[in-house]
């Protein structure tokens, strides 16, 4: 490996310290295949939680068929909050639909219509002080003028190159997690996802990048 790419990586190790990162990753061992929930990444020769598996002592473990992985923990998809069965349902008024210019939302508690740039179309979410006020796969966006829940897509999908990403996330971690992360991240601001801290990675000819659980 060249001095810039193990520098690079140690970086990333450092960083994923500081914020309590947990990689679901070992070295690879010809004699002995990947544990479950587990799969062989060629590029980087170790063994990686699959995308909807968190890192656990050990290895990795699947989340539920209707859970998806949010913040490193496993958890109802957006727009879904756990019933009192366990199971994972919709929530009335959360994600519908709404223009701020003529189609507000009418749900009490997901009243704020999300948008993004220029647009008057969004989503209705709830407004926050912190990422606790959210549901698991939400972040408390406490960067705009009014703090809203909003979500990150592609965030944690597993990826080979940047190329892989798609959404929110367009840059690929190759260097530990193998998964999508946000870049482009303010450092002040710390625009990234619920448990990632912006980093600086400018001394590597990066841009700025979310680092963390994912």
């Amino acid at each position: 490996m060249s001095n810039p790419s193990r520098r690079l990586s140690a970086a990333f190790s450092v960083l994923a310290a500081l914020t309590g990162l947990t990689v679901g990753a070992c070295l690879y061992d010809a004699d002995h295949r990947c544990g479950p929930a587990m799969s062989f990444v060629a590029a980087a020769s170790a063994c990686v939680c699959d995308s909807n598996a968190i890192a656990v002592p050990g290895g990795c473990q699947a989340c539920a068929a209707d859970e998806v992985v949010a913040a490193g923990k496993c958890a109802c998809p957006a727009g879904q909050t756990k019933s009192a069965a366990g199971a994972c349902v919709l929530v009335a008024g959360l994600g519908d639909p709404c223009d701020t210019a003529s189609a507000p939302c009418t749900d009490h508690t997901y009243s704020f219509c999300a948008v993004k740039g220029s647009s008057t179309a969004g989503t209705c979410t709830k407004a926050c002080g912190s990422s606790a006020d959210c549901d698991a796969a939400y972040t408390c966006a406490t960067w705009k003028t009014q703090a809203y829940c909003r979500t990150f897509s592609g965030v944690g999908d597993a990826c080979g190159s940047s190329a892989d990403c798609t959404g929110d996330a367009n840059y690929c971690d190759t260097f530990q997690t193998h998964s999508c992360i946000v870049s482009g991240c303010d450092l002040v601001k710390n625009d990234c996802p619920r448990g990632m801290t912006c980093g600086d990675f400018s001394g590597f000819g990066l841009p700025n990048l979310c680092a963390g659980a994912q």
